[in-house]
């Protein structure tokens, strides 16, 4: 008997080891590059160079959502002055030690192995994401974390609590609204699971547990003026209807079904296991799961197809190993286990073969949704394989050729270097930091994020741009203040000084305390009552096209 324990403990580790390899080989492979991903590359390069944790130099604003991540970026690039190939490592050493976590401390057999390898690699945006450049890979390292100590113990005791608690504080630092998968089980293991550790005690250690992310907090209101990153702003304070958005979050649900049914399918089973088992445990770590899913309806989704659904989707690949693997469920799930798992085989070989060429970006959606395959549309310019190709025959990366820099290129041709675009994808910004650049979809631009988006009949979510007023853009080009509304002209001058003047002025950060508690919110409601129903400005030029 010990003997054929011991011989499949060793076939499990070589599973483990043989499927680490390829995972890595795979997600090297398709390793790429999102264009949003640069925006957070700026601030990071920014800070190292001596510039600030900010977007436009002299100007106090972030355009990443991500702030931990963002520094993580930095500390490599510190070392490493490559963005390109730092990044990348960077991505793949974090959704390299997830993996490795879910198998060390979930996967106990061969089968399990298996199937951890073959519902991860079979979802086409968990390995899309793996690599892209934004937060996603580092939340799946922490969260591999905390699934780690949340399902390791029953009970709680004050060291548990918090190194929980210190979990929840990066999450909450990488991505904000991703701690609402954690919420369920943080309040179970907190109310309820506590070892020894009375409830005053217990708050005590999860407020010294969340330091880090309210130390940030107050950083960044301070620094910034805001609490929240610009982008959230910017995708939120659209004055678009609730109902709108709950649309674009059922269109992108079913897109991400249609296009990654592994990714969706993942969860529901793990959903009917957990009401099966009716163990306490796993029902708070699946309502975690729902309860993220409703909010990802609630904001209307994303334009990047499945990007949302990858962390929940790691959770309920861990969830469905352990519950499978669970001594009192052994015998009554194991077959369910196995059948489920061929169903998980059967979708990925489709997925695999049914999936359009990387170098194609390709727009699909239920109601003409635009919602894009990212990696298809930039595989062919932010690849770590076309550009060490292109690297090897011509010494130059392709990267930059993502996109048309004729906009920059004309202000340049003017001899100014700021200016207030219709667009500046982030790569393009990157290799321009020497200009003052923002355009009118507002996510480095600290005041027009906070002014109302234009309502168009096929708005896409994370691209509700901003009709910049009248004066604006002369005022960016010249500096001085020629914008003709007189209310949201004191509105900018108020934004101007908070994030760009004298850090500790007292009149700044008295500035900072009334534009947080709503004083000048009324500059805007007057400027808004300027607008159409679209929120277009009415001038006489709107008159004449009438």
């Amino acid at each position: 008997m010990k003997q054929e324990g011991a011989t499949f403990r060793s076939r499990t580790d070589k599973y483990k080891i043989i499927t680490t390899v390829i995972f890595v080989i795979v997600i090297v492979a398709l390793a790429w590059q999102s264009d949003d991903a640069y925006h957070a590359y700026i601030m990071a390069k920014n800070l190292v160079e001596g510039n600030g944790f900010v977007y436009n130099i002299g100007e106090r604003a972030t355009a990443s959502s991500c702030p931990l991540f963002t520094l993580v970026i930095a500390c490599g690039y510190f070392v490493f002055r490559k963005m390109f190939l730092v990044s990348l490592l960077i991505c793949v050493l974090f959704s390299t030690s997830a993996y490795i976590i879910t198998l060390k401390n979930f996967c106990r057999s061969s089968w399990q192995v298996i199937l951890a390898f073959v519902s991860l690699i079979g979802s086409m945006s968990f390995v899309s994401y793996t690599t892209s450049g934004l937060e996603n890979c580092m939340l799946f390292f922490l969260t591999a974390l905390f699934m780690k100590y949340y399902l390791a113990d029953s009970r709680y005791d004050g060291k548990k609590l918090f190194i929980l608690a210190v979990l929840i504080s990066l999450i909450a630092m990488t991505r904000m609204d991703a701690v609402l998968m954690f919420v369920p089980m943080i309040l179970y293991v907190y109310l309820g699971r506590r070892d020894g550790v009375s409830f005053v005690k217990s708050v005590f250690i999860g407020f010294a547990g969340l330091l880090p992310f309210i130390g940030w907090e107050v950083f960044a209101t301070f620094y910034y003026g805001f609490p929240f990153p610009n982008t959230a702003y910017v995708k939120l304070g659209t004055a678009i209807p609730e109902r709108e958005y709950l649309i674009r979050g059922v269109q992108y649900f079913l897109t991400t079904l249609s296009f990654d049914p592994v990714l969706i399918l993942i969860p529901a089973l793990a959903v009917i296991l957990t009401v099966f088992v009716r163990k306490a445990h796993y029902t708070y770590c699946m309502a975690g799961v729902l309860l993220y899913i409703v909010y990802v309806f609630y904001i209307g989704g994303d334009f990047m197809v499945g990007r949302h659904y990858t962390v929940l989707f790691l959770i309920s690949v861990i969830a469905l190993i352990w519950i499978s693997g669970s001594d009192e469920t052994e015998h009554k799930l194991r077959k369910m286990t196995v059948k489920a798992f061929s169903v998980v085989l059967f979708l990925c070989i489709v997925v695999s073969y049914t999936a359009k060429p990387l170098t194609n970006q390709y727009l699909f959606g239920y109601g003409n949704s635009p919602i894009a395959d990212e990696r298809g549309g930039y595989f062919q310019f932010t690849s770590l394989y076309n550009n060490a190709i292109s690297y090897i025959k011509t010494g130059d990366m392709v990267i930059r050729g993502a996109w048309n820099e004729s906009g920059i290129e004309e202000l340049r041709g003017k001899g100014t270097n700021s200016g207030v675009l219709i667009m500046v994808p982030g790569i393009s910004r990157y290799y321009n930091q020497d200009m003052y650049l923002n355009d009118l979809y507002a996510l480095g631009d600290p005041f027009l994020s906070k002014l109302p988006a234009v309502r168009e009949d096929n708005w896409r979510i994370g691209h509700m741009w901003r009709e910049a007023p009248v004066g604006y853009d002369e005022t960016v080009q010249t500096g001085m203040d020629q914008i003709e509304n007189d209310s949201i002209r004191q509105y900018y001058e108020v934004i101007k000084y908070i994030t760009r003047g004298p850090l500790w002025d007292k009149g700044r950060i008295k500035a900072v305390i009334d534009m947080n508690t709503g004083k000048y919110d009324h500059l805007v409601e007057e400027y808004r009552n300027t607008l159409d129903g679209n929120n277009h400005q009415i001038t006489d030029e709107y008159f004449l096209s009438r």
